[in-house]
């Protein structure tokens, strides 16, 4: 965490700032061979270079 703090354009923000924070919820599944799908919950989606479990259950990002 330290090494990160010192890149530059890094700041820590305060609990009142992290609370500000508005995002989207991300769902991560199999998307074909060495491939994983994002799904956010905007409803889009688009497969990234990973790797799926055996399962196919869940998938590693590269």
């Amino acid at each position: 965490m330290k090494k990160i703090l010192n890149l530059s354009g890094v700041r820590e923000l305060s609990k009142r700032q992290q609370q500000q924070i508005k995002g989207s919820a991300i769902y991560i599944s199999c998307c074909g061979t060495n491939q994983c799908r994002i799904t956010l919950s905007s409803g889009a989606s688009f497969c990234e270079p990973g790797r799926c479990n055996r399962f196919g259950s869940s998938c590693i990002l590269y």
